[in-house]
């Protein structure tokens, strides 16, 4: 947790308090929202810790002397912080500060000041609360907008920062344990004493900033933080989208092994990988990849890709099926091909699911489009095809979990929402290079089922956020130009904006809920929305339709998304910077990275600087029609060598080259 350093001496620091001096509340929250006043307080700070000039401090004098906490991160030991009160706010500081300094000088050298992050905290309001209960389950929306605070009889004083409570991983859903909270507060501080069953705390919470990562700056830029991320949305100009971008699929690369797994979770505050798997995920990564490698030309994405292919056919199945629309006697019969699952922690084959295969299907779409080459996968791709058709009832509708034997009863009697979408946009993607009538008819029925049955007069509050059909769709309406496919699309965007609105009423107290989806926002569902967005928005060009609206929702949705990524600025309190670096967290309260999550959040941000770019006459790669070009000599050169030098100069910086980037240079060196 970092050394105690909590203010061995009740005077002359003022109050033992959470809070410190009470004062002006508008004052000093209006102060501590400027970035100036706030780099000036982050200056007490370097002046005490590295004798820097000390900054001009006259508007944090003039300020009640609330509560400071000062923090320093830097590889090991990871966190130290201390706290201090004084007459004014600069004079809070410079306690805290240095009291830092006292209890851990040794450790935070001003030789190595290039290298640390400090944090600022001050206290801005505080109540008094009793932990009665053996865990805590507050309301999602606080978690990590307050910490906690404790103090005895004899001064000794120990807390918990808000931001804390998820770089340390306390809380957990659905909450945090009693028996947690008082072992980080016994380890910060041991003399406080035995927390008893029902100890009393401050509840308290702060303004907090953080130095930025910016190397030679002397001194650095500071952010402001809320609960664990930037407190500020991003920009959503195309080339942040870009950056953004690059640094998650350099974080992707990084992720795959020789052999091509997929490093699938991993918990962030650990440092810990996970035994799990998920092959449906491993394709859905595998193409985004390949987008990503489709917009860059970067030479090692298409070989972790390819990789990463390679791993997913070792753990495919064939037999011969038929079906209403597959019979034996059909000319395209022949063999199957589809993805049997994992459970976690077993080695026999699991269910068959129709998206293993679907998704697979997609990986492999993409692969060509980006690559060009039709004919490596083909057999592949024909066989996942046919293993779709054959798990398409007469009416239409999939087997979401087809038998996993030929005369076997499906796997599971259960409805997915999402696998038929993924199998239309498959199979419709095929048919752009792969011209049968018999892969772009199952997918008009599969799509004519989903809108005439499944979501057949559902409202707006009832339709499902399905953003691989809003994906299939836009595929569709490029072959058929048919306007239902087009109305469909737009029904679901209003389903998005439903489901977009529902937080609204939260959004003025906590502002991070804004282009969020669900309560707490989660990351994915906030990138599946916006993948479905850009889609539609394609649907709505090939249509020559205004869907201005749309485009707003769209980049209301990436603001949020952007929030959830470890750039360098918030690298700062991660124990091993390197291995999560440009990768995207679960959401609000969630630290964990899984391969997923930066699959769709980077698949989302590609397509919104697709439509973008493309407003300004700029035509990048991808989306409906793009196949065509590309396999008709369409070039495209990728991002041109120094741009993408800088664009990956951050992900150099923290975790070096790959073994891939290794591997394209041994290449293109014979």
């Amino acid at each position: 947790m970092g050394c105690a350093a909590a203010d061995k001496t009740p005077t002359p620091e003022g109050p033992k308090t959470a809070l410190g001096e009470p004062g002006e509340t508008e004052a000093v929250n209006q102060a501590l929202a400027d970035a100036t006043q706030a780099a000036a307080g982050l200056g007490i700070a370097r002046h005490v810790l590295y004798g820097e000039a000390k900054p001009d401090t006259n508007t944090l004098e003039a300020l009640p002397g609330r509560r400071a906490f000062v923090c320093a991160y830097q590889k090991k030991p990871r966190r130290l912080c201390a706290s201090g009160t004084g007459q004014d706010l600069a004079a809070s500081i410079q306690a805290a500060a240095t009291n830092l300094k006292t209890d851990a000088g040794e450790k935070i050298r001003p030789e190595n000041a290039a290298s640390i992050r400090l944090k600022l905290d001050v206290a801005i309001s505080s109540r008094s609360r009793t932990f009665t209960k053996k865990n805590d389950r507050p309301k999602r929306r606080k978690v990590a907008t307050y910490g906690f605070f404790v103090t005895n009889e004899a001064g000794e004083a120990s807390w918990i920062l808000p931001s804390e409570m998820l770089e340390a991983g306390i809380h957990r859903k659905p909450g945090f344990s009693r028996a947690k909270v008082r072992k980080v507060l016994l380890k910060r501080n041991e003399a406080i004493g035995a927390l008893e069953d029902g100890f009393a705390y401050e509840e308290f919470e702060t303004i907090a900033w953080v130095e930025r990562d910016e190397p030679g700056a002397k001194p650095p830029g500071v952010f402001r933080l809320y609960r664990l991320h930037p407190a500020e949305f991003a920009d959503t100009d195309p080339q942040t989208l870009l950056q953004s971008s690059v640094w998650a699929a350099d974080y992707l690369m990084s992720s795959i092994s020789a052999k091509g797994k997929i490093r699938y979770r991993y918990k962030t505050a650990r440092d810990k990988t996970t035994s799990s798997y998920n092959l449906i995920r491993h394709a859905g990564t595998t193409y985004s990849l390949f987008q990503a490698y489709d917009r860059t030309g970067f030479e090692p994405y298409r070989l972790a890709g390819t990789a990463a292919i390679g791993y997913l056919l070792e753990h495919t199945r064939r037999d011969a099926r038929t079906g209403p629309f597959l019979p034996e006697n059909s000319p395209d019969f022949g063999e199957s091909l589809f993805v049997v699952s994992l459970p976690k922690g077993k080695q026999t084959e699991g269910d068959v699911h129709l998206g293993g295969a679907g998704l697979a299907l997609v990986m492999l779409d993409q692969y060509v489009e980006s690559t060009g080459d039709t004919e490596t996968y083909l057999e592949q791709s024909r066989a996942m095809a046919r293993f779709l058709v054959a798990s398409q009832k007469s009416d239409g509708e999939f087997l979401s979990f087809p038998p996993k034997r030929v005369g076997e009863p499906p796997c599971r009697d259960e409805v997915s929402p999402y696998y038929p979408g993924e199998a239309i946009l498959g199979l419709i993607r095929l048919y752009s290079y792969d011209p049968n009538p018999l892969w772009k008819d199952t997918a008009i029925r599969a799509a004519d089922w989903l809108i005439d049955v499944r979501d057949k007069g559902k409202s707006a509050s009832k339709v499902a956020n399905d953003h691989w059909l809003m994906l299939g769709l836009s595929y569709l309406y490029l072959y058929t130009g048919d306007e239902r496919y087009l109305d469909h699309s737009l029904h679901i965007c209003r389903a998005v904006e439903f489901q977009y609105l529902k937080n609204k009423n939260a959004w003025n107290k906590y502002p991070d809920y804004q282009g969020g989806y669900y309560d707490p926002p989660r990351s994915t569902p906030a990138a599946t929305r916006g993948e479905g967005l850009g889609a539609v928005l394609e649907t709505c060009h090939l249509a020559g339709r205004d869907c201005g609206w749309i485009e707003h929702l769209l980049m209301e949705t990436v603001r949020h998304e952007m929030l959830s990524q470890y750039d360098p600025d918030m690298s700062y309190w991660m124990p091993n910077p390197a291995k999560a670096f440009g990768a995207f967290n679960g959401g609000l309260l969630d630290t964990d990275v899984r391969n997923d999550f930066v699959q769709h959040n980077m698949s989302s941000l590609l397509g919104a600087e697709r439509h973008l770019l493309r407003q300004k006459g700029v035509v990048v790669p991808g989306g409906p029609g793009w196949m065509e070009k590309r396999l008709k000599g369409t070039a495209y050169p990728g991002v041109p060598k120094a741009e993408l030098t800088t664009l990956r100069a951050d992900s150099l910086r923290y975790r070096g080259e790959t073994k891939w980037e290794k591997m394209a240079q041994d290449q293109g060196a014979k």
